[in-house]
């Protein structure tokens, strides 16, 4: 087991940003999930982490060890990229067995390692098969077996489910969670899927444009998120995002939303009044709207309401999502089945403003206000 450093690890391809400025800790024997969108820089970072390549500037630890000035080899890590590289004509066994040839491993320790790596990942009746002949699914435990054959400090993964459907994705899933507790290995794995991402993370890091934006558990990214872009990415159903301005009249603290106004609490009221008519974006999670008629006796609740007409209901398991039109913008809303309205109806809805996120319109950064 290892932690993974970097300190203002940057990458550029000429004049292109890679990575700029990561600065990351892993614990020992953490999963952690680098996401963001495609471009973002995930791979980079594996890349830079595995000795694929040499950092433009800043640091690498693993295991307390700077690795920035060695090899790939020396750094006692793993991989296991999209593509599998696993070679087709070739048994099971062998495929498997290669990080042990290049290590100059013993026939029988080999052996013995390639048989416990196969049962763990539920592939020893296949170590016989020739590789050409395996689904995808197989050929992922495969890659899988031969990355943990070797026994490294550091497990690297890059959108190694990529290739997956959604059932063989979900089980796969839970099957390297629990080979990651049981072996207690550090993992560093890279996914632009957000739920997948949320599924599996101990800690996850949110990146885009080769830029960190925010660390921490899914819950404080989900909850807290540190700019309109975590909030956006972060989440299913997405967040709603809407365009307002702080008002105050008669000394009480709005947000002017443009067919209504939404009278804010004291508490963030008081933070808001220093910001009269500055344009800000509200963000509200689906859970938290609710029709006017039906909303929970919460303190919070917002006193003013939109109207709105139902334009789409789409069964979500134990949940509808309500597409509702303002008229001006389109929210999403989660209800329960007992009490969602029928395509076309007009309805009142309110707000838990204890939920609500609030965003500097110009530079999309969190305003520090409470419950935001």
């Amino acid at each position: 087991m290892a932690d993974i450093k970097t300190v203002g690890l940057s990458k550029y391809f000429g004049d292109t940003v890679g990575v700029a400025g990561i600065d990351l800790t892993v614990g020992d024997g953490e999963f952690f999930v680098i996401t963001g969108p495609a471009g973002s820089g995930k791979s980079t970072i594996i890349r830079l982490v595995a000795g694929l390549e040499e950092p433009t500037k800043g640091d690498i630890w693993i295991g307390g060890r700077p690795v920035s000035k060695l090899s790939a080899k020396e750094r006692h890590v793993a991989l296991l990229f999209s593509n599998y590289a696993l070679t087709p004509s070739v048994t099971v066994f062998e495929n498997i067995a290669v990080p042990l040839r290049l290590q100059q491993i013993s026939a029988e320790e080999t052996s013995r390692r390639v048989q416990a790596a196969a049962e763990r990942v539920g592939i020893d009746s296949l170590l016989e098969q020739v590789s050409a002949r395996l689904s995808t699914v197989e050929l992922y435990h495969t890659a899988l077996a031969r990355a943990l054959v070797s026994e490294p400090d550091v497990l690297l993964m890059d959108g190694p489910l990529v290739n997956l459907g959604t059932e063989d994705r979900s089980s796969a899933l839970e099957q390297l969670r629990q080979c990651q507790k049981e072996l207690g290995i550090t993992v560093l794995y890279t996914t632009e899927d957000q739920a997948e991402a949320t599924g599996v993370a101990d800690r996850l890091a949110v990146l885009n444009g080769g830029r960190l934006q925010q660390v921490g558990t899914v819950s404080e990214l989900y909850d807290r998120p540190t700019n309109s872009f975590v909030a956006r990415f972060i989440g299913r159903p997405h967040i709603n995002m809407v365009e307002a301005v702080v008002m105050t009249r008669a000394g009480n603290v709005s947000l002017d939303v443009g067919l209504a106004n939404l009278a804010m609490p004291e508490d963030i009221a008081t933070a808001l009044r220093e910001l009269e008519g500055r344009p800000v974006v509200i963000g509200v999670r689906p859970e938290d709207i609710f029709d006017k008629r039906a909303a929970p006796p919460k303190p919070a609740i917002s006193r003013d309401s939109l109207k709105v007409r139902v334009d789409e209901v789409t069964t979500l398991g134990d949940r509808c999502l309500l597409t509702l039109n303002t008229g001006q913008d389109t929210l999403k809303a989660l209800f329960s089945p007992g009490s969602v309205p029928p395509v076309g109806a007009e309805i009142e809805v309110c707000i838990d403003l204890a939920k609500i996120h609030l965003f500097d319109a110009e530079t999309e950064e969190r305003l520090p206000v409470p419950n935001s």
